[in-house]
Formats: structure tokens, C-alpha cells, sequence
């Protein structure tokens, strides 16, 4: 069966039209929104074009050099060659140090100085004052740059090898002026007090003398506080001897021990040319106990008479004590304990009135020494208990451990004598009291001794010792090294002290 086709004239109208809608439409979005860029004049780009600026070959050096380098080159555009010379040599003695030292050095943790912006700044900016100021031979402006850059350096622990160089050349610049010149002492007083800081006390000692002989010959220069040259030259050599003194006196060495009771003896001249009484009392006090540790006790014994009176006229509580505690012990190694016993008597007050805690706890210490080597026992053990239970309240552990083993020994000796003469009678009420000591360490040997026997309490018959000129009973105590017990020839009636037993 045949199909009817559609006819084709109406399609062809149909897409005809379509296809002219479309075009129009799409030659209406072409023609209607299309817009041209917007050109700016050739005028306008010129006139932009001159406002940039000529860059130079200097310029882009800038930004394609370091820092250092580009500043180096302005000291040298400038003409400061002497400048750009000592900086150079100062950048390239820290990098030959930090090489020598090799990576695993401290040196290598430090930042070199030719990568700090800042430093480098103030280098440039004092050197060039100070090289500008030598070309005027104005010496006193080139000295002043060149401290300042020193001062500049000196919080930084990194760079005193920079304050040692700007003090030494200092020093230089001052010598310019003449020998006999206030600038030349400042510049050896400068260069001590850094190498006293930096512990190399033989060559301040050398910089300290230059500039005390300068000071000694114009007594009249001062200084910003007011204080005269001289004064202030006396108290720096004061302290550098003392130091000195002291270093050489720790040597076992016999010649640096006698250097050092020179060099402490000077540092005593110096404090006494300065004028300051206090500053005199420390110098005698320290070459007191120099004299003392060299065993010459009665030069050692006058000095510190002489620290003693002059901090009692200050009312110096704190030297007070230090100067009864050394005299005591002179004292004590004399013989005298009776002197010693009162001067540390005297620092056990003192220190208690004044509340001085660890000074108290030592003169207790030492106070109970004493009464314990002269038999004093019950005073010892007061206070060996004293001095233990302040260390404790310190909580000092190193003193809380000897005063406690002070403190045993002391409550040993005083019980030791009863002891002993508990071991000599050895009845049955003895022999009780000595096993319950030794179970349960109770002390009961203060108790009376039952008179079984006329006098057994008092005088025991001994046997005849084999050595008819022997006067000492040895006695092993437990848990205490071996003692004594004195062995006294009495005569009737004559009382003894509770640690001595009687032979008659």
C-alpha cells in the first residue's frame, strides 16, 4: 500500500524562515555589543615612560650585591680607604678564627659580622668619623669615635673581640698626645678593666700600674663622678692584686704562695693610699687569712685585731662575725681556747641578735669544735644541736650532714666518761645499764652508781699497767671510733670531771 509523502514546498518555507530569523538575530548580537579596545595616545605612553628612573649600572649593583659589599664600596666612593681597610681586616680575622676553629666549634653558632645590617652601620658610620677626625688631627674627636664604638659592642658577649680592638687602638690614639696625658690613663684603665673581665689578671695588672704612675703624678685630674684619678687608680689596683693574690695563693707551688702574700701585702698599701677605711678592713681581713693558711699566726692574729676594730667603728655586724670566727680559730691553734671560747662566743651573739641564719648555724659549729676539744662536752653537744637544727631549717644539706655526725660525736664524749666508769666498778647494776644501752641505747649512766664498795663509785682499783709511766686507759665504744679516757693520779678529796677515772 502506498504512503502519502508531505509536501515539500511547505517545509522548505518553514526552515527558510527559520533560518532568516537567525541570522538576523545573529547579525543583530554581532553588529550591536561588539566594542574595539581603548589604545592610549603614543603621547601618554612617552610621558609615562620619562617618569621612570634611569637605572644606572651602580644601581642594579645594589640589588645584585651583599649589603657588605655595596657598603664597602660607599666607604671607598667616599674616600674613607683607612676605613674600608680596618673594617676588611676585621671581617676576615672573625672568619679565620671561625676556620681555625673548624665546624664543630662554638664559633660556628655565632652570626658573622659581615651579615649583620646594623653592626656593620655603626662600624661605617664611627670608623669614618674617627678617620676623618685623625685627617683634622683632632685627637680627641678620633678617641671618642673610637670609644664609643667600643661601648657600642659591649652587651653583645659575641663581640668582646671588637671591644678589645677599639680599646687597644684607643690606647693608640691616646698615645699620639703625649706620655704624661689624661687620655693615655683612661686608655690603660679601659684596657685593664676588660682584661680583668676576661680573667687575664697578669696583663691588667700591667695597664692598672700605667695608669695608677700617670694618676699618682696629677693628683688633681678627676673624673665625670668627681672621684680624683688616683683614688679610683688605688681601689683597681686593690682589687686586681687581691684577685691575683688569691689565684697565685691556691698553687702548691712554694714561690707562687710567696708572691702571693706580696701581692696581697700591696693590694693592703693600695687600700690604704685610696683613703677608704672599709676597703682597708677587707685587705686585712683577706691577708690575715693568708698569713693564717701560711701558718704565720701572730702576723695572721694582728691583722684581723685590725679588721675587728675597724668594723666595729662602722658598726659592720657582718665583718664582726667573719673577724671573731678567724680569731677564734688563730687562737685555737695557739692553744689559747679560752680566748677562742670567747670570741666565738661573741659571734654566736652577734649573729643571733642580728638574724643571720647561716652565719649562725657556723658559729655554732665552730663553737661546739671548740668546747669539744677542750672537754666542754655538755656545751659542745648544745650546740653541735643548735647548728644541726638550723642547717636543717636551711634545709643545707651538706651542713645539716656534718652538724648531725658533730652532734653524735659531742652526746658520745659527754656520756663516755660514765661509761667508762660503769665499765670499771662492773657490778650487776652496771652491767644492767650497759646491756640496755646496748639494746636499746638507753642512757642511764647519769644515774647514781649503787656504793656496793665504799668509794666504787668513785675510785676503782685498776691493775698495775704494764708501763709503770702509762696515764691513758684506751676504750673501744661501740659505733664510735676509739676514744680516751683520761687516767688522773688524785689526791684524796679532789673532785675529777665526769669523762676522767680515778687510780689510787
Amino acid at each position: 500500500m502506498a504512503t502519502t509523502l508531505p509536501p515539500i514546498n511547505k517545509n522548505k518555507n518553514q526552515n527558510n524562515g527559520r533560518s532568516r530569523r537567525s541570522s538576523e538575530y545573529a547579525g543583530f548580537s554581532q553588529t550591536s555589543f561588539k566594542t574595539e579596545p581603548d589604545k592610549l595616545p603614543i603621547e601618554k605612553i612617552n610621558d609615562l615612560r620619562s617618569e621612570l628612573p634611569l637605572l644606572k649600572k651602580h644601581d642594579i649593583a645594589k640589588f645584585r650585591n651583599s649589603y657588605n659589599h655595596n657598603l664597602c664600596l660607599d666607604m671607598l666612593t667616599d674616600g674613607f680607604h683607612m676605613s674600608f681597610c680596618e673594617l676588611i681586616m676585621l671581617i676576615r680575622q672573625q672568619v679565620e678564627e671561625r676556620d681555625a676553629a673548624g665546624p664543630e666549634s662554638f664559633l660556628w653558632t655565632r652570626p658573622l659580622i659581615r651579615d649583620q645590617a646594623s653592626k656593620l652601620d655603626t662600624l661605617k658610620l664611627l670608623l669614618t668619623k674617627a678617620e676623618q677626625a685623625s685627617r683634622l688631627e683632632n685627637i680627641e674627636e678620633e678617641y671618642r669615635a673610637r670609644f664609643e664604638l667600643a661601648q657600642s659592642f659591649r652587651k653583645d658577649p659575641n663581640d668582646q673581640w671588637l671591644v678589645e680592638h677599639f680599646f687597644g687602638t684607643c690606647l693608640e690614639v691616646a698615645k699620639k698626645q703625649g706620655k704624661e696625658t689624661q687620655m693615655l690613663a683612661e686608655g690603660h684603665c679601659n684596657v685593664g678593666l676588660f682584661l680583668q673581665n676576661n680573667k687575664n689578671h697578669k696583663e691588667a695588672v700591667k695597664h692598672f700600674e700605667a695608669y695608677h704612675k700617670l694618676a699618682k703624678n696629677h693628683r688633681h685630674w678627676k673624673r665625670f663622678d668627681n672621684m680624683t684619678f688616683y683614688k679610683d687608680s688605688c681601689v683597681k689596683l686593690y682589687h686586681i692584686y687581691t684577685i691575683f693574690g688569691l689565684e697565685l695563693g691556691r698553687s702548691n707551688d712554694d714561690e707562687d704562695k710567696t708572691a702571693s702574700l706580696t701581692m696581697l701585702t700591696e693590694a693592703l698599701e693600695m687600700a690604704k693610699n685610696s683613703g677608704d677605711k672599709k676597703l682597708e678592713g677587707e685587705a686585712s681581713y683577706t691577708l690575715g687569712l693568708a698569713y693564717q693558711k701560711a701558718n704565720k699566726l701572730d702576723t695572721a692574729q694582728s691583722l684581723l685585731l685590725n679588721f675587728y676594730e675597724s668594723c666595729q667603728g662602722d658598726s659592720n655586724s657582718e665583718g664582726i662575725g667573719r673577724a671573731c670566727d678567724a680569731i677564734a680559730k688563730i687562737y685555737a691553734r695557739q692553744g689559747n681556747k679560752e680566748k677562742s671560747v670567747e670570741f666565738l662566743k661573741r659571734f654566736v651573739e652577734l649573729t643571733e641578735k642580728t638574724g643571720l641564719e647561716k652565719e649562725y648555724c657556723l658559729a655554732c659549729h665552730n663553737l661546739g669544735n671548740v668546747c669539744n676539744s677542750v672537754g666542754n662536752y655538755d656545751e659542745a653537744t648544745e650546740y653541735f644541736s643548735k647548728a644541726y637544727n638550723i642547717s636543717r631549717a636551711l634545709n643545707d644539706q651538706e651542713s645539716t650532714n656534718t652538724n648531725r655526725v658533730q652532734y653524735g660525736i659531742a652526746m658520745a664524749h659527754r656520756m663516755m666518761g660514765k661509761f667508762a666508769n660503769h665499765i670499771v666498778v662492773g657490778d650487776s647494776t652496771c652491767m644492767v645499764r650497759l646491756l640496755d644501752w646496748k639494746s636499746v641505747r638507753t642512757d642511764e649512766f647519769n644515774k647514781q652508781i649503787p656504793d656496793t664498795a665504799p668509794g666504787a663509785a668513785y675510785h676503782t682499783l685498776l691493775p698495775p699497767p704494764v708501763d709503770p709511766n702509762m696515764k691513758r686507759l684506751e676504750i673501744i665504744i661501740d659505733g664510735v671510733s676509739e676514744e680516751e679516757v683520761d687516767i688522773n693520779f688524785k689526791d684524796e678529796g679532789e673532785e675529777l670531771p665526769s669523762n676522767v677515772v680515778s687510780a689510787e
